[in-house]
């Protein structure tokens, strides 16, 4: 069992932290007789598991669906959100010279093809 300081100190985080964690349901720490707050091993696993989360990407409210193991239509919406994030920092690299610029001219000379021409024509 942890105290709430020694669990800070183990994950990095601050007491008002996981205080907040403890608040939102995402760790339950138990009340003693003195009052003092302890946490277990599986407490300090969530937190450490929520840390990766974050550091993967994800919001606290969506670490939250992610442990409860639920899929609803926010954490859906996020990761169509992330797709079309990915996609347009690809089409960047691209731009940039990372990449087969022969593909995005064609699909801009699909979308666009007289203004692709006179970008196109004021490049050479």
């Amino acid at each position: 069992m942890y105290k709430i300081s020694e669990l800070a100190a183990e994950v990095g985080l601050s007491r008002t932290a996981l205080l907040y964690y403890e608040k939102h349901g995402l760790i339950t720490g138990q009340r003693l007789e003195n009052r003092y707050r302890v946490y277990s091993d599986k407490d300090l696993q969530r937190v450490r598991l929520i840390q990766q989360l974050q550091a993967d990407g994800l919001r606290l409210k969506e670490c939250k669906v992610c442990l409860e193991a639920k899929v609803d239509r926010q954490l859906h919406n996020r990761l169509k959100a992330l797709d079309k994030e990915i996609e347009q920092k690809q089409r960047s690299r691209t731009l940039l010279g990372e990449g087969d610029l022969k593909v995005w001219h064609e699909d801009l000379d699909k979308l666009a093809p007289d203004a692709h021409l006179d970008w196109f024509k004021a490049r050479l």
